[in-house]
Order: C-alpha cells, then structure tokens, then sequence
C-alpha cells in the first residue's frame, strides 16, 4: 500500500459556504476554520505557500507603486492616444502580450487601469508562484524539488475540468506521492452568482463528487489516500455599492495631478504629492461611512505594514459587502466580493483534512509547516 497526499485549493470557498454545503464534509474528519490575510488571493496565496505574511514575502496586492524598471515602463505615451482608444480590448491584448514578452510569468489582469497610469505601477507577481523559485525565500514548491519528491500541480493555467480529470487519471495510473491542484472557477462563479447562485451550488456539488470518486479510486489502487480541502479566502455577498471616484471628484484636488490613487474594488490607495490634499481627501471619504483608514498599528497587526509604501501611503478600506463602483477592477456589478476586513465570518478560509489538523493550525500563516509536517509523515521522516 502506498500512501499519497491529494490537496485541492479551491479560491474563494469560505468556511461559512462550505459548512452549509450538504455532503461536502463528507469524509472530511477533521475541519479547521482558518483566519485569512488582509487583501485578495494576490497576497493569499504566497503566505499559504511559504508560511510568512505579505510584509515578509512582499506580496500584498497586485499592483504597487513602481520603483525603477517595470513591466510598464514606457506606457506613458498611452496617454497621447484617444480616450475610446485607450479602452479597447484591441489595446489591451498587445498590451497584455508586450507584459508578458517583458518576462512576467506570475497571474496578473489589466482590468480597467487607466492605461497611461500603468506606468507608475509595477506587478508584485513577476514569477510563477506555483513552481521551485517563484516565492522570495522559501516555499513548499522548493521544499518539494529539494527534497525530489515525486509531485504534479496544476493551477490557474488552462481549464479546470481537464485539471481535476488529470488529476484523477494520475491517482489512478501515476506514482506521484503529491498531487495538487488551484482552481479559481468557484471564485469567478462567486462574482456573478452570490454565494446562493445556482452556479456555486453546481459546482460545489461537483467537488463532492470528485472527492467520493478520488476516494474510490485510491481505495481500488489499494493506496491510502490522505485528502485535503483548502481555500485562501472566502467571499462577502455585496448589499451595496459606493463612487468613491465620484466623491473624490467633488474636491479641488485631481489625481494624479495631486496625488497619485489605486482604486481596488474594496480599496482605495494614494500616494500624496499635494499634502493639503491628503487632509481633504481622508476627510471626503470618511464622511461616505463606508469604511475606514487603516492605521499603520492596524497594517501591523494584519501583516501588511510596508515601510516603503510599495502598496500605498494611506489605505481606505471599505466595509464588508460594499462594492467600489467603478474601480480600476471594473465598472459592472457583482454579487460577491472579497477582499474586506478578514474578521468578517464571510470571509474565513478553510483546511479540511481526513487526517489530524493540530490546535496550531489557525490561519493561512500556519498551511506551509502543517503539510509539510505530512509530507515528512507520508515519507516516514521522524524528527
């Protein structure tokens, strides 16, 4: 008999959503409640990777303020072009093609970034998070490739129906001891559905199929399979939605004349170059009651205090199910959102396992050590 470990990272799926989910449990012994990290997967899923928080392994949100060369580097010139030409998708995919010819190999969107602006930013992603070497420091993926243990993964590249059956086939066929597997189809679902969508509930019915069948599998293989159900985050069904761009547009300031902005669809960013600006515009926005500025003591606390300002100088963070409307990730609606306050229940992430989850286990900060604590059971490695 041998014995393999099978870990499905699902983006998106909240403790909260996958504990009213009939059968999804099932199987599952042992479940843990996991506290996330402030900001979205961009940040999430390095600090599951290597066990540190953004401010240690430099990844908090997708875009930050550019230092040096970038990806961008020269896209100021975008802003002689017209303003319908600005938005084509046409442009957008030459310049989506020139960022990946730059060599950025990491997950990264344009979205609705005003394209001449693209120039004062850079992409934390630059490297592939999901191999040997694209984290800053130590990951599992190093601690698999120094160790050679046999592993295959799949991630956001490619279509997830063929990713899970791959999957599958290799538990059947394959001698690989450590399969893994992201998918953030349930996250995008999630986005148009609500969590109630019948989409969502197609498709986390389809997970607990796959985990009866994979269990199936590996009990005809004769194998001991040890499962494992992660997320990195979960998702606040929106109530409301707020134009911070329009407030900001009633104050003499401008950006990026006086200061510079990234809208987030939860938050708001801004490097100063105006001081009384900064006055005016923390004022404005505090008076639409829909969040709140994150004090550095609070930045620290969560793990995203940046002394540099790589991410922003001051931060405004709206409240758990309101929606920016337009942001820089869009200009249409959607159901659901993550990316607020970590505390909210909605937003908690999970680690179900069919086999014992230590007390120490409480947040994403804490994935890295436990499996690769299994890995050295599945191996018989002893202290």
């Amino acid at each position: 008999m041998s014995r393999r470990m099978v870990v499905l990272l699902v983006d998106a799926l909240g403790w909260e959503l996958a504990g009213r989910t009939p059968g999804l449990a099932d199987g599952f012994a042992y479940r843990r409640r996991l506290e996330t990290v402030l900001g979205f997967s961009s940040g999430a899923l390095p600090t599951i990777f290597t066990g540190r928080p953004p401010a240690a392994h430099g990844r908090f949100l997708m875009y930050r303020r550019a230092r040096g060369d970038t990806p961008f580097s020269g896209f100021e010139w975008l802003r002689l072009l017209p303003a319908r030409a600005q938005r084509s998708w046409r442009l957008t995919r030459l310049l989506t093609r020139a960022v990946e010819r730059r060599g950025v190999r990491g997950y990264f969107n344009l979205y609705e970034v005003p394209r001449p602006l693209l120039a004062e930013f850079d992409l934390a992603e630059r490297d592939d998070i999901f191999a040997p070497g694209g984290l800053p420091g130590d990951s599992l993926w190093d601690v698999l490739a120094r160790r050679s243990i046999p592993w295959r993964g799949w991630n956001w590249r490619g279509r997830e129906e063929d990713h899970l059956a791959a999957l599958e086939d290799l538990l059947e066929r394959g001698d690989e001891r450590f399969l893994f597997c992201y998918t953030a189809d349930l996250d995008d679902l999630l986005h148009r559905e609500g969590s109630e969508g019948p989409g969502v509930q197609a498709r986390l019915a389809r997970y607990r199929e796959l985990f009866q069948r994979l269990r199936a599998v590996a009990a005809a293989r004769g194998d001991e399979l040890w499962l494992y159900l992660l997320s990195d985050h979960g998702m606040v069904d929106v109530t409301r939605t707020v134009d911070m761009m329009g407030t900001l547009a009633t104050l003499p300031w401008r950006w990026p004349r006086d200061y510079l902005a990234f809208f987030d669809s939860t938050m708001a960013r801004f490097w100063w170059r105006e001081r009384h600006a900064r006055e005016s515009v923390r004022a404005a926005l505090c008076a639409t009651g829909a969040g709140r500025w994150l004090e550095p003591s609070a930045l620290e606390a969560g793990g995203a205090l940046f002394p540099d300002h790589a991410y922003g100088e001051d931060i405004f963070l709206l409240d758990p199910g309101v929606l920016m409307l337009p942001s820089f990730m869009g200009s249409r609606p959607v159901r659901a959102m993550h990316g607020f306050d970590p505390a909210h229940p909605d937003m908690a992430a999970l680690l179900w396992s069919s086999r014992p989850v230590p007390d120490r286990v409480r947040g994403l900060l804490e994935v890295r050590g436990y499996l690769e604590s299994e890995l050295d059971a599945l191996l018989g490695v002893t202290a």
